[in-house]
């Protein structure tokens, strides 16, 4: 009986090195292809309004679509809201936003802020990835 002991800690152990192998890969492999943004668009009821580039730092009021107001401020290469006047500004309380495919979410005034980089010539296209 000692020997079948011996195998379920072993495939126990198995098992567990596996799994924590395979979320060292995944975390490492989302950590190293993660890609600096380099341009944020806002889009207000899904139409483009506007894109800004993460490295001028500016502040802008965008207009949402039931006349509030969103204060999106791009600073060390990173956009934030940091102001809205809708009811619940949970925008305001998101982090800021500099990597590609990150996005800023306004519901109650539709507006969106989506940093996007623009691919170098080596890299993979959505498709290949």
């Amino acid at each position: 009986m000692s020997s079948k002991i011996k195998n379920a800690k072993s495939s126990i152990l198995l098992l567990l090195l596996l799994i924590l192998t395979g979320i060292a890969i995944s975390f490492s492999n989302s950590i190293l292809h993660q890609k600096k943004g380099d341009t944020v668009v806002i889009t207000i009821n899904g139409k483009v309004y506007r894109s800004l580039p993460l490295d001028t730092p500016c502040t802008l009021d965008i207009p949402g679509t039931s006349g509030g107001s969103n204060r999106l401020v791009i600073k060390k290469g990173k956009a934030s809201i940091t102001d809205a006047d809708c009811p619940d500004k949970l925008c305001v309380h998101q982090n800021s936003i500099s990597h590609n495919g990150e996005s800023l979410v306004c519901l109650p005034h539709k507006v969106i802020v989506k940093v996007t980089a623009n691919a170098a010539a080596g890299d993979l296209d959505g498709i290949a990835k």
